[in-house]
């Protein structure tokens, strides 16, 4: 890349652009003041730059600019005048080329009729009226100021009526300098149509013109003499949004002070998150390694240059796809023929705490695409950012789904959505459990007649076998049960707590990206955790200890008292050989019945034990269920939030309303499904979704299957106007061909969404809702939302797609000019507005043919090349752009 073709962009730099040397005969300690040490005061308040602009002289404007060289401060060649007007002459400003010098001021003077015996004195008056005086520093290729305009020697100060207001509205006068910005009332107040900035801000209708208004120091003596000295140097002074520091930069300031002109006093700096820097290797826009600036990128160029494909290919690194699935192919696509596999992009950020780190990404259709650093598998999160491919937002203008995903870019909707995922899957947990529990219950109730029957046939066969050996053994018989239930016991306490020990240790707490690795506070975080963890272990292990010690003490007990048992089977069987016959078949009978009845007491006992926990069970899902109702009530509230900034700050030109879960398409959508084969009609399940959500669907048919509870099921029917055998077939249809797991999930995952409603005043204070608007109407009111206040990235390919003239500068460029100094913008586009208009701090013009796209030229527009491919690219050439002049006769208009 050539870099002599290239620049950062627009960036503040600090001026004094009202500066005194020992040229001028007011100047305090004349004698002894160096150049080197004006410079060095310069430098030592911060300046990046300064005007040499002695009263009548340019003496000293090469001594200084020697002095600055070496240093890197800029110096602007310049003069203070003082003209005709006023008690004793009023005071302006030339501002000259930086390649010019002392011989050029001194060129101008004479040119004024000054003679070198008055230079460097201020009350030497040219005898030239303070327009002429303009007029000669314009024709000179001078910028022409009104000094200190308020105060004496002032132009605004010192004349009065028509003559004053010929001089602001003189075509050639630049700009003006103030010292009044903080001028008070006598309450404390600002006064604000008092101050100079204010009178001329185009609003006054004796002026009816916008001015440039600045604030420099005249580096004056602290006494109120009037005197100047090297200590006042930068007292006042300005901040000016510029490229490289030059005379066609501060012309383009003085033209656009509302961005490009900051007071010392109101200039800050903020962090927020940005793109730094993109680098591409391979495909199509191999070798782009470009820095992007912190405002407004405008991205230019010829059909084919890869425009779009600079945005896509940022999209992928920061793995932000569109959730629209026309778009989403799209953008696939491009990815694979242009990007091409294995080719590498790699994005430079800066977080909103100005901290830098790079992700890199990898094109690999068939493993999705690694990060070069797993930590920014979660780049989505990390750093969000809204993009918006070409003809996107008239997708996102269509559609409702698309309408709530897009109003969700613009807060951490992933948190709540991994709420609502915790959520379920924690419900999911519980509905494996309640599944299980409600089978249980289903067979605990058919088993339990056999258990009552098998029970009956024992005793009647056990009193047919009454005999003193029979009684011992059956007491023997129990007593073994008996141990067998007390180890079994035990032993399933030991095995339930060797899986809580696993679930509880598992998984590990989540590893710190590497960035956050040496923070002291989340270390000692860490360390607790893990003390945690090591307790826990530790006390598990001693219980599990301690229990198995037990079982063994159980299973001692039993081996001790085993022979006794022996010894009493061993009686009775002797019996029962000695008895013969029915004897024998009976109790071999007996023997049978009672090692099924043991076998089916224990699945009954654990049926019984599962049937018991519905309830328990139950309302701690429920406890879930209403965690999950929780949160998508509060991600409701924060859309609803975010539409009311919207609302506000389209002023008036939008209303939009978030009705909460009002949305039942899922549930629609999978009762639909699900009502297949059931001869359920399509009007049935609209009925059925109107009257009833998911959850209470639901509900009613497991409590329909339960208990044949009737009355919900009765309530639906009536509500939905459905025959009641009709609902009753289909809730037995559902039983028979779902699982309770299935059936319980779609209560949640089939619970009701929010629906958007954005309405575009038309005009006169009506609203229409979006369906009824034209394509450029749903852009527009889009992409008011799309520039609404927020620091995250806005990244959108030609926004002024489908748009008029009238709104890209009012609901696109107003906001933007005022929006990038907190908030990064990068757009692809053809419109000048936009570009021009926006004041784009940095323009990327991009060249490309069939096999490869690069950036030819980057920077601001104050200076070719860039200005001229800007003039190609969006107005057609100089030709065009003469033509369109000439033909709104725009001389005429612009100085009426």
């Amino acid at each position: 890349m050539n870099t002599s073709h290239h620049s950062y962009g627009l960036a503040f730099k600090k001026l004094d652009l009202h500066l005194h040397t020992p040229a001028s005969s007011c100047f305090d300690d004349s004698a002894s003041v160096t150049p080197e040490q004006l410079v060095a005061a310069a430098l030592d308040v911060g300046l990046d730059g300064i005007a040499v602009t002695d009263h009548n002289s340019g003496a000293w404007v090469d001594r200084v600019k020697e002095a600055a060289k070496p240093r890197g401060l800029v110096v602007f060649p310049g003069v203070e005048i003082t003209c005709q007007g006023g008690k004793e002459g009023v005071h302006v400003i030339g501002l000259f080329e930086i390649a010019q010098g002392t011989a050029h001021i001194e060129s101008l003077l004479g040119d004024l009729g000054l003679r070198p015996e008055d230079y460097g004195n201020k009350k030497t008056i040219v005898q030239k009226t303070i327009q002429e005086v303009i007029e000669t520093i314009n024709r000179r290729g001078g910028l022409a100021v009104l000094a200190h305009a308020n105060s004496s020697h002032g132009a605004l100060s010192e004349m009065r009526g028509e003559q004053r207001t010929r001089v602001v509205q003189h075509p050639h006068l630049a700009a003006v300098e103030a010292t009044d910005f903080r001028q008070q009332t006598d309450t404390g107040e600002a006064n604000a149509r008092k101050r100079t900035a204010d009178v001329l801000d185009g609003s006054d209708p004796t002026y009816q013109r916008k001015v440039a208004v600045f604030q420099a120091s005249d580096n004056p003596l602290d006494d109120g003499s009037g005197q100047h000295c090297i200590q006042g140097i930068g007292t006042r002074c300005a901040y000016f949004k510029l490229d490289r520091i030059s005379l066609a930069g501060l012309r383009q300031c003085f033209n656009d002070p509302d961005v490009r002109i900051r007071q010392d006093y109101e200039y800050t700096t903020t962090a927020y998150p940005r793109i730094r820097h993109i680098r591409i290797r391979g495909g199509f826009l191999d070798g782009v390694d470009a820095p992007l600036h912190e405002g407004l990128n405008s991205v230019l160029g010829g059909k084919g240059a890869g425009k779009s494909l600079l945005i896509e290919f940022m999209r992928f690194t920061l793995d932000q796809p569109s959730t629209n699935q026309e778009i989403l192919e799209d953008y696939q696509h491009k990815l694979e023929a242009r990007l091409e596999p294995f080719s590498t992009v790699e994005l430079v950020l800066s977080d909103e705490t100005g901290r830098d780190f790079t992700v890199k990404r990898t094109f690999r259709d068939h493993d999705d695409s690694p990060f070069e650093n797993s930590d920014h598998s979660a780049i989505a999160r990390l750093f969000p950012t809204l993009f918006l491919s070409q003809n996107e937002i008239i997708r996102i203008a269509e559609s409702q789904d698309e309408q709530i995903a897009f109003i969700d870019r613009f807060f951490d909707f992933r948190s709540y959505q991994q709420d609502i995922s915790d959520t379920e899957q924690e419900l999911r947990q519980k509905d494996h459990l309640l599944a299980d529990s409600l089978q249980a219950f289903r067979e605990y109730h058919d088993l339990l007649e056999t258990h009552k029957r098998a029970a009956t046939e024992i005793s009647k066969i056990e009193e047919s076998l009454k005999k003193p050996a029979f009684e011992e053994y059956r007491r023997l018989e129990a007593k073994d049960r008996a141990f067998r239930d007390q180890q079994g016991f035990l032993d399933g306490r030991i095995e339930a707590i060797r899986t809580f020990r696993d679930d509880l240790l598992q998984p590990e707490p989540q590893p710190l990206p590497d960035f956050l690795k040496d923070d002291p506070a989340l270390q000692r975080n860490g360390a607790l955790l893990e003390s945690c963890r090591t307790e826990i272990a530790g006390r598990l292990d001693a219980l599990l200890e301690h229990l198995t010690t037990a079982s063994g003490k159980l299973k001692t007990e039993h081996e001790r008292w085993q022979p006794d048992y022996v010894q009493g089977r061993a009686s009775y069987e002797a019996v029962v050989q000695q008895e013969g016959g029915d004897y024998k078949a009976l109790a071999a009978r007996r023997t049978r019945l009672v090692k099924d009845q043991e076998a089916l007491t224990k699945r009954v006992t654990a049926l019984k034990t599962k049937s018991d926990r519905i309830k328990q069970i139950t309302t701690d899902r429920q406890a879930l269920l209403d965690r999950l109702k929780g949160v998508y009530d509060q991600y409701t509230r924060m859309r609803q939030e975010k539409c009311d900034l919207f609302q506000r700050e389209s002023n008036g030109r939008l209303q939009i309303t978030i009705h909460a879960a009002s949305n039942k398409d899922a549930f629609r959508h999978k009762l639909s499904q699900l009502k297949r084969g059931s001869y359920l009609k399509d009007v049935e399940v609209e009925r059925i979704c109107q009257s009833v959500d998911s959850y209470a669907f639901v509900r009613a048919v497991i409590n329909y299957d339960l208990s044949n509870h009737l009355q919900q099921l009765q309530d639906i029917a009536r509500a939905a106007n459905i025959d009641e055998a009709r609902l009753r077939t289909f809730f037995t249809f559902l039983l028979e061909s779902m699982d309770y797991k299935a059936l319980l999930a779609l209560q949640y995952e089939a619970m009701p969404e929010d629906r958007p409603e954005i309405r575009y005043n038309v005009g006169n204070g009506t609203y229409e809702p979006l369906t009824r608007l034209s394509i450029g109407q749903k852009c527009t009111a889009m992409l008011i939302m799309a520039l609404s206040d927020g620091t995250m990235p806005v990244i959108i390919d030609q926004p002024e797609d489908s748009l008029d003239l009238k709104s890209v500068w009012e609901d696109m460029c107003l906001k933007i000019r005022h929006g990038k100094e907190r908030r990064q913008f990068i757009f692809t586009t053809h419109n000048s507005s936009l570009a021009v208009a926006g004041d784009s701090d940095k323009l990327l013009i991009m060249e490309g043919n069939a096999d490869k796209g690069r950036i030819l030229y980057s920077g601001s527009m104050d200076e070719g090349p860039v200005s001229d491919e800007a003039l190609r690219f969006l107005e057609g050439g100089i030709p065009t752009y003469r033509l369109k002049y000439l033909k709104y006769n725009a001389e005429k208009r612009l100085t009426e």
